[in-house]
């Protein structure tokens, strides 16, 4: 079955390359991915495959075997990045300035709606019940509660996703159960000051000095507060402040990213930068507000999963195929799935310098190479098929 299964995928490897080509070149950001939500409706439609939105813009579509007893939700991310393309060599270079799919989320797309195709051509040999997940604004943490609460009335026995993986060579799959990336907290730390002429600083409390001591201030808590074995990583990437260079302005706001693999530690940090925020406000005489929100929880691939997945890849590609990869300090909300459903996350490369895929994601030149494309669709179909045989 799962030979028979590769060679069918393969038959619309074509059709794959043009999908994603479409939506590369037509890239919307999260929460706004109405086209590409169209283009996803409309080949359902084509196919003939019921459906209906999750929120504002996700799909979640329905192929019915032979059982409703025993489903398998199937999952992609469809939206893109605020980055300016820098791939004007590309014929489907993003025609949307300063938008671009840059970390592969239009791969993912292509190689669900390719395997939609599979199922609909095999769905009379299938004893079980496929949910297809197309998921609006990942990159913001956002479309998961939507598709959860519909999915949530039905026997889902395993969540599965694909993740194009620039940083693996094309065609190799990583599918090892455990911690696989790691949850991100994302805060906004807006500092009060006093504005004044910048010749007379007496007068003023300045947000600029009480920013940058912030950010020196919280440089020890990875070091000093954390077990060093854990992956963890606070970042800063955000400081504005001032329009002038002669006035101390008002007020500075930065933001920035917790990113953890250990629940203890994750309580720990927010709490401590709470902490130094509020400490050093109050040493400079300024007032400070933070706040901090949940982007993706922790991602853990679950071990029968893991082990489906890893026959599943022997079977349909061969052992050779298949390699272990570092968990990643990355972040991906797919994990609220995991969270409810036991499942995995595969990652599939994309890395092959010969057709430029040799870029790191979210960056402005990144791309992937196509060629693994039926790959992820099979895996997709084998994946769901080999998990209604262990169910039965």
């Amino acid at each position: 079955m799962n030979e028979s299964i590769a060679e069918i995928s393969e038959t619309f490897q074509t059709y794959m390359v043009d999908m994603r080509r479409k939506m590369h070149a037509n890239p919307e950001l999260s929460f706004k991915e109405q086209a590409t939500s169209q283009l996803v409706q409309e080949e359902l439609k084509k196919l003939g495959i019921p459906f209906e939105l999750a929120g504002d813009y996700g799909v979640v579509a329905t192929i019915e075997g032979n059982s409703k007893q025993q489903m398998v939700a199937l999952r992609a991310d469809m939206d893109a990045l605020p980055i300016r393309e820098n791939n004007e060599h590309l014929a489907y270079c993003s025609k949307n300035l300063g938008v671009m799919h840059a970390c592969g989320h239009d791969g993912h797309v292509a190689m669900l709606l390719g395997a939609a195709k599979v199922f609909q051509q095999i769905k009379s040999q299938m004893n079980g019940t496929v949910k297809l997940c197309f998921q609006q604004a990942e990159e913001r943490g956002g479309g998961t509660a939507d598709i959860l609460k519909l999915l949530a009335p039905f026997p889902i026995k395993s969540a599965f996703a694909i993740h194009l993986w620039s940083e693996i060579e094309s065609g190799k799959f990583s599918v090892q159960s455990g911690p696989r990336m790691a949850a991100c907290d994302i805060f906004e730390i807006l500092i009060q000051g006093l504005g004044c002429h910048g010749a007379t600083p007496q007068r003023g409390i300045d947000p600029i000095v009480v920013a940058s001591s912030i950010v020196m201030n919280t440089s020890h808590l990875i070091s000093r507060e954390i077990d060093p074995t854990h992956g963890t990583a606070l970042t800063f990437g955000k400081l504005h402040s001032g329009d002038a260079g002669n006035v101390i302005p008002d007020k500075a706001v930065l933001a920035g990213t917790i990113r953890t693999t250990d629940k203890a530690d994750q309580s720990h940090l927010q709490l401590a930068l709470r902490r130094v925020v509020q400490n050093t406000a109050d040493t400079y005489r300024a007032q400070a507000e933070i706040k901090i929100s949940r982007g993706g929880g922790m991602l853990f691939n679950e071990a029968r999963s893991s082990q489906r997945a890893e026959k599943t890849v022997t079977e349909l590609f061969g052992a050779d195929h298949l390699i272990t990869h570092p968990s990643l300090m990355v972040s991906e909300n797919f994990g609220d799935f995991l969270d409810v459903y036991p499942g995995l996350m595969a990652l599939i490369g994309v890395q092959n310098e010969s057709c430029g895929a040799n870029f790191p994601h979210h960056h402005p030149s990144f791309n992937i190479d196509e060629a693994v494309l039926h790959k992820g669709a099979a895996l997709h179909v084998g994946y769901a098929l080999n998990c209604f045989l262990e169910i039965i």
